[in-house]
């Protein structure tokens, strides 16, 4: 993912235009266009203001997924699922419960611990 793609991202999660974004991080929209389109790269302090108005870290904008850790990405995703609303928070929770639950069965049953 390249730091456009983030910024595009991280301003849909938030539910902001390309002008409302420009508007709340006093950037121009030629600017935040130019940024989600990779045409150019943004200034540091272009990023603390686009971190400061999207609510994001800088590893939220800068960060490649295709050169990220497995730990890395799912750190992140977590941090995602977090902004989430409860009930789907509690929805995302149930699952990965019920998953490791099934993992750690499938495990017992190869080992022995529980007959087949």
């Amino acid at each position: 993912m390249t730091i456009g793609f983030n910024i595009k991202r991280l301003r849909g999660e938030k539910g902001l235009t390309q002008g409302k974004l420009a508007e709340k991080s006093k950037l121009g929209l030629n600017m935040v266009s130019k940024l989600e389109r990779d045409e150019t790269d943004p200034r540091l302090s272009s990023l603390y203001k686009l971190m400061n108005t999207l609510e994001c870290s800088a590893d939220d904008l800068i960060t490649d997924e295709k050169q990220s850790s497995f730990q890395g990405k799912l750190n992140r995703q977590f941090k995602r699922a977090s902004t989430l609303p409860e009930h789907e928070q509690e929805i995302l929770m149930t699952l990965i419960e019920k998953y490791c639950n099934a993992v750690v069965y499938e495990l017992m049953l190869d080992n022995g611990d529980i007959p087949k």
